[in-house]
């Protein structure tokens, strides 16, 4: 397994990593370790002047942008985005990150149980192991009401 040394990385699959954000000189790196695949969760606003899309596609990686604001923006509407930009990735080498790697661990875990049946308890394990930390208690009261 690679280790990237992202911010609060995660490897939960072989080719698979979660984190926070991705500095810019840390893609080529990525490159390297057979990342073919970016999902980005955050927002514009918080990105700064860095153009996160022209630096994956420089160094060959495709891009997606799935802005997730906060616990407010985790909809069933997003976790089915969210899931069709997973189902595009196939067995390709994939990041996916936000800030902190919460909200990516926060739609791991709702995926679980709104798309794929996985009970509560499974899917917050899940969102764990994905980097679901500062946001469980709103995500385990999300799975409690059900998708909306």
């Amino acid at each position: 397994m690679t280790t990237l040394n992202l911010l609060n990385e995660r490897h939960p699959t072989d080719t698979l990593w979660t984190s926070g954000a991705v500095a810019p000189e840390q893609f080529e790196a990525l490159a390297a370790a057979g990342v073919k695949r970016v999902i980005n969760l955050r927002p514009r606003a918080e990105q700064g002047e860095f153009d996160e899309a022209a630096t994956a596609s420089a160094c060959g990686m495709a891009y997606a942008n799935l802005p997730i604001a906060g616990p407010h923006e985790l909809t069933l509407d997003n976790v089915k985005a969210f899931d069709a930009l997973l189902a595009e990735t196939g067995d390709e080498g994939t990041i996916v990150h936000c800030a902190s790697n919460n909200r990516v661990g926060a739609l791991f875990a709702l995926r679980a149980a709104w798309i794929h049946g996985a009970s509560a308890e499974d899917a917050l394990a899940i969102g764990r192991a994905h980097g679901l930390a500062a946001m469980e208690a709103a995500v385990a009261a999300l799975l409690a009401q059900g998708p909306a």
